[in-house]
């Protein structure tokens, strides 16, 4: 297939993803979080209001936990953004001290088998002897945190503690939870806003919804959004083949790496929230969590 088809079919998928999200976000449902008294009785709903309030109320408990340690804030791109965006601003009104980086960093292979963690990249602030906190918008099996947690502790760390929006509740390797969590839900809910993407889409969404499953995508549609990686890495390999046929053209990027390197680090970044295969257990959701 060609450089033109490829862009062609690339331009009708992003049109499908975008058509896709528009439902699914159009007929999902204010998801509520698990309270205190867990299954009794319903607790907040995600609602915009609702999530701007603890984060801030996070936000105080930081302060109070850690009045003078000036941490080190690494954001997990690109999740984590529209809630660290949220949590630095309450930080910053309330006159904390604290750095701030980021890190790219997925243990997912394709859709969401666990894999060995790979780092798109690493927080650019020295963290020796630092204490750090490590925000991302969900905590599902936690297994990729706690791989970043070793290696952050590897890199000098003196405590590293995990921030995150939205905790799928679970049974986790040796007990672990969350050291700061703004909201509980069900570990079967499939939620997506706030970071949470659907394909890349309703990331910026400022509440957090459960998805109905009949606004997912049709098989016809499924086919055609799992042949977006592929078309991606034939396009990148024409692109890297039309500059080596040109005249005084170089394999090596302006970043000093070769185009083949290049190529296969774009696609060993994994999306962060495919759709998972877990079906049975999503259709097992009642509306009490609704």
């Amino acid at each position: 297939m060609g450089k033109e088809a490829i862009l062609k079919q690339l331009q009708e998928i992003q049109e499908l993803k975008n058509k896709v999200a528009k439902r699914v976000w159009s007929k999902a449902l204010l998801i509520r979080e698990i309270d205190e008294d867990k299954f009794d009785k319903k607790g907040d709903a995600l609602t915009e209001r609702v999530i701007k309030e603890r984060i801030k109320f996070l936000a105080e408990r930081i302060i109070k936990a850690y009045p003078d340690a000036d941490p080190v804030l690494i954001s997990l791109m690109d999740g984590a953004l529209p809630f660290a965006s949220l949590l630095q601003n309450a930080l910053n009104e309330r006159g904390y001290k604290y750095s701030y980086t980021t890190m790219q960093a997925s243990s997912y292979e394709h859709k969401m088998t666990s894999g060995e963690l790979k780092i798109g990249s690493m927080p650019k602030i020295p963290l020796g002897g630092r204490t750090v906190f490590v925000l991302d918008d969900v905590c599902d099996t936690g297994k990729t945190y706690l791989k970043i947690r070793d290696l952050l502790e590897s890199l000098g760390a003196k405590k590293v503690s995990l921030i995150v929006l939205v905790d799928k509740v679970q049974k986790r390797i040796n007990g672990y939870m969350p050291e700061y969590v703004g909201f509980e839900v069900p570990a079967y809910a499939f939620i997506v806003g706030m970071g949470l993407d659907y394909y890349g889409e309703l990331r910026n969404e400022p509440e957090i919804r459960g998805v109905d499953l009949s606004s997912l995508p049709t098989p016809e549609e499924q086919e055609l959004l799992d042949s977006e990686a592929s078309l991606n890495e034939e396009l990148i390999k024409l692109i890297a083949l039309e500059k080596t046929t040109k005249p005084g053209s170089s394999m090596m990027t302006v970043f000093g790496g070769s185009a083949d390197k290049l190529r296969k680090s774009a696609l060993d970044i994994a999306p962060e929230h495919l759709p998972t295969d877990s079906t049975q257990a999503h259709q097992n959701m009642t509306s009490q969590f609704y």
